[in-house]
């Protein structure tokens, strides 16, 4: 995508549209449901504020700085707003196209460089992410490892000791591509994913058995859905992987797509949004956006039945799946389909936990920040299980588990079904 002279936009092609950013009126309702603006109360760290900014670039009123594009970069891609929003605007869609458009900013174009550079050639390449894979999960059970996370706060490498914080003790080994066993009753697709299938599988394998215990034939298939590369404003490397997976779903063209990362169930219900209208790629996304369903959506209450769990846990709302599925209802009635588990809610577990992909290496003390009002919330309700739905909230709580100490488990939601009905 070439630079247009006439467009106050670096990658005009993949520009803001002029009728999303029209659609706000300035209310303010979204204020309230904003983590950044709850953080720093500043208007530009507001979603009104960055659409008026965007507003100002587009009529050629304000030059594309660095401190503008800063704006940009420390939303979380939460969504909250768009729940919150009277107008339906589409903000999801106008930061992402915000961040495509870069920074001026000889050291955040480096950084960007280098972001661009591991999202594309480590997590969009499926062999070589199970090489990294293979080297993690190695540290991860290494007897050195209390060594090194020693080490780390001793010398002040903050960032390296909270990754170190947010790795599992025993990750499992990633799945492989498999098709759906044979015999009646339906099929579902589960996509793999990158990160998740790395270091969460043993998510993975739980959902698969709730799934199985629901009726599903389960098939799995291989492959990144590009998230990570959209909302870190790479559109291209996205489509190309959108494309792949689209593709790969194909092959079941009647077996509904399950989701057991929020993001990644967000990404791909939005694929259509990646291609032009009218293409032949924009229709195949469409029908394959269509058949996405979360995990939470497909397995009924009923399945729980005679299930029992005797825990104190909380139920905390991955933005991608409250806000922009906007599916909330659905987890809590499967947890309270258990015998024995008693769910605690508690205030802002619907509030972003910092985590929303890399954002806590790329904005820590944002990030440090509303974690650390989770901890308070979570904390004041004395539970023994923190339960989530989506990768990255899943490793941002067990972080925060370790640094501070807790006495808590951090499981997703899936794990949570599976140790109920083997206990049956």
């Amino acid at each position: 995508m070439g630079s247009d002279s006439s467009s106050p936009w670096p990658t005009p092609a993949f520009a803001p549209l002029e009728e999303d950013l029209a659609r706000c009126v300035h209310c303010g309702l979204c204020l309230p449901s904003c983590p950044t603006y709850l953080v720093t109360a500043k208007e530009a760290e507001s979603p009104r504020g960055r659409i008026a900014l965007a507003r100002a670039v587009a009529a050629g009123e304000l030059p594309l700085t660095a401190a503008v594009a800063a704006h940009w970069e420390r939303c979380l891609e939460c969504r909250a707003c768009e729940a919150a929003c009277p107008s339906g605007v589409p903000y999801g869609r106008i930061i992402e196209r915000l961040r495509a458009q870069g920074s001026p900013a000889r050291g955040s174009r480096l950084r960007r460089a280098l972001r661009r550079a591991t999202l594309r050639h480590v997590v969009g390449r499926p062999r070589v992410l199970r090489l990294a894979g293979r080297l993690l999960r190695a540290y991860a059970r290494a007897p050195l490892r209390p060594a090194l996370r020693l080490a780390a706060r001793a010398v002040r490498a903050h960032r390296l000791a909270r990754l170190d914080a947010q790795l599992p003790d025993r990750p499992a080994e990633p799945l492989r591509p498999r098709p759906a066993p044979p015999g009646a009753g339906p099929v579902a697709i589960l996509p793999l994913g990158c990160v998740m299938n790395e270091l969460l599988a043993d998510v993975h394998l739980a959902a698969i058995r709730v799934l199985e215990a629901a009726g599903w034939r389960v098939a799995t298939v291989e492959g990144c859905c590009g998230a990570l590369h959209l909302h870190d404003g790479d559109p291209e490397a996205a489509r190309r992987l959108a494309r792949a997976l689209i593709g790969r779903c194909e092959r079941e063209p009647d077996a509904v797509i399950v989701l057991d990362s929020a993001g990644c169930g967000a990404a791909m219900k939005e694929y259509p949004h990646l291609f032009q209208p009218g293409t032949r790629w924009y229709s195949r996304a469409q029908a394959v956006a269509a058949r996405v369903r979360d995990f939470s959506e497909v397995v009924p209450p009923e399945t729980l039945a005679g299930s029992t769990l005797r825990l104190r846990a909380t139920y905390q709302d991955p933005c991608h799946l409250a806000h922009a599925q906007r599916i909330r209802e659905q987890p809590r009635r499967l947890l309270q389909a258990i015998a024995g588990l008693q769910l605690a809610e508690t205030a802002g577990a619907d509030i972003c936990c910092g985590a929303a992909g890399i954002y806590g290496l790329l904005q820590p003390e944002l990030s440090s920040e509303l974690i650390s009002r989770k901890e308070r919330a979570v904390a004041g309700a004395a539970v023994e299980a923190i339960v989530t739905a989506n990768p990255g909230c899943h490793l941002q709580f067990l972080g925060m588990v370790r640094e501070r100490g807790l006495r808590t488990e951090v499981l997703h939601l899936a794990e949570v079904l599976d140790r109920a009905l083997a206990n049956r």
